[in-house]
């Protein structure tokens, strides 16, 4: 449903060279941002909490749902790498969403998509579901 590709933080970048994320064995959480967030600054941004906006309310948790079904492995060749996930499933009311961000659980950014163009909301019990497509969130080649 993503409007953009997920686009990978710089500071995620220097935490994967470091070892400070490991795709292999972190956990990762998927939040949900309004259209007045800073979201896509991805040279400024290193942690979840310096990312302003994040949809709030009930049914909604702050900090987002858990990525399971995480996976970092063999792309569609031998030579790319993915990292992919299971769906992640939001149900409403929730208002304002645009962005979604993922991090790891200590707080470190890796990535964030733009959901749509506009901002849209969703109804009580009305679900979103945010899939990877079938390579992944990311690839790295």
């Amino acid at each position: 449903m993503a409007v953009s590709p997920w686009a990978v933080y710089a500071a995620a970048k220097n935490h994967l060279v470091s070892g400070d994320i490991d795709l292999d064995s972190d956990s990762f959480r998927l939040a949900l941002y309004t259209s007045a967030s800073n979201a896509l600054d991805l040279v400024n941004l290193s942690t979840i909490g310096s990312v302003t906006n994040e949809c709030a309310g009930p049914p909604y948790t702050a900090g987002g749902q858990p990525l399971v079904g995480v996976t970092w492995g063999v792309g569609v060749s031998a030579r790319q790498q993915k990292f992919t996930s299971s769906p992640v499933v939001f149900s409403g009311p929730i208002g304002g969403i645009k962005f979604a961000v993922v991090s790891k659980t200590d707080g470190r950014l890796l990535c964030v998509s733009q959901l749509s163009a506009s901002q849209f909301s969703l109804l009580a019990g009305v679900p979103l579901t945010i899939s990877p497509v079938p390579t992944g969130i990311f690839t790295l080649a």
